[in-house]
């Protein structure tokens, strides 16, 4: 079972919401600063990238932990100095993955698009806002030690920096940076328990019935499990599972398939393995197979809203 530092995971989600408030202010600027040269394409596509940005740290619950697991070293990381340690660079390596405006994206750092290094600009500027460091003199250092582009990627990066430093001089981002206007999260509550108790690595890659196998799928979030079911005979997808941490089950038989007890059969394997002492499934009132299926399958109906129907199978001798 895994342990979860609630305080550290509210830390990183107060971080994330700043640095994106942060850097969607300075692609405004970097974007007027484009207007004014005859690029108001690229300006419109860089406040795209910018509202977006860094939206994977709170998409994706593998990465959004992983950060959390270093946010008390932000402070020392902040250093324009700074070498990442080993761990420091394992824990953000997959975010890098995910975000084509870090030079680590990619195998070589110039293949970085001119749009990817205007995006790379706002965000070390943001974070030069947040921390009050030199951006020009992050850009130098880090470019010895991590980012190795050549002259021409370095010159549009320090030019696009250099115009933000100045467009920016009046403004200290004190409105967006303020304590007092910070939405503060505490993320301790009973779901971070119920996080802890869900191990995601005890689901096996491939189980079997007679008609059916059921292949596990990465997900893009650790905090649930997904499968696709197919068709032992011919290999067909027919449909899929996945299993939330709070029990909650969801599931489809694509509409070519269905009305051959497929759904059944599936879900009584799956659910063979998992360890939850409860397990919810959700159905739309007026499907009446899917109903029947939660009915054979041992579920109660515990809540009716206008439109669906939730069921509940609290499964004895397990205390988990």
């Amino acid at each position: 079972m895994r342990t979860i530092d609630t305080e550290k995971l509210s830390k990183e989600m107060n971080d994330a919401l700043i640095h994106r408030a942060c850097v969607m202010r300075s692609g405004q600027y970097l974007a007027r600063y484009l207007i004014h040269r005859n690029r108001s394409v690229d300006a419109i596509r860089l406040i795209g990238r910018c509202s977006v940005h860094d939206i994977s740290k709170i998409q994706n619950t593998e990465e959004f932990m992983s950060l959390a697991s270093i946010v008390d070293d932000i402070d020392t990381m902040q250093n324009i100095s700074h070498v990442l340690s080993k761990e420091q660079t394992e824990a953000i390596r997959l975010h890098w993955s995910r975000n084509s405006h870090h030079p680590e994206y990619y195998d070589n750092s110039n293949d970085m698009s001119d749009l990817d290094l205007l995006e790379m600009a706002c965000d070390c500027h943001a974070r030069s806002k947040q921390f009050k460091t030199d951006l020009l003199d992050y850009i130098n250092i880090q470019q010895e030690l991590r980012f190795h582009f050549d002259s021409e990627h370095l010159s549009k990066l320090k030019i696009y920096c250099k115009a933000l430093v100045e467009l920016t001089k009046d403004d200290d981002y004190a409105d967006v940076l303020a304590g007092d206007k910070m939405l503060g999260f505490d993320l301790k509550d009973s779901t971070m328990k119920k996080l802890e108790q869900f191990d995601e690595e005890g689901y096996d890659n491939c189980l079997k019935t007679e008609r059916l196998y059921l292949k596990k799928q990465d997900t893009p979030d650790f905090a649930s499990i997904g499968y696709t079911i197919n068709l032992r005979d011919d290999n067909a997808e027919i449909g899929y599972i996945s299993l939330k941490f709070n029990g909650f089950i969801e599931y489809k038989i694509y509409r070519n398939y269905q009305g051959q007890g497929y759904a059944v059969e599936a879900l009584a394997k799956f659910m063979e393995i998992v360890s939850l002492a409860e397990l919810f499934v959700v159905v739309k009132k007026d499907v009446i197979e899917a109903r029947e299926v939660a009915t054979e399958l041992g579920f109660q109906p515990i809540q009716v809203s206008e439109n669906t129907i939730t069921y509940r199978l609290k499964r004895k001798g397990n205390n988990n």
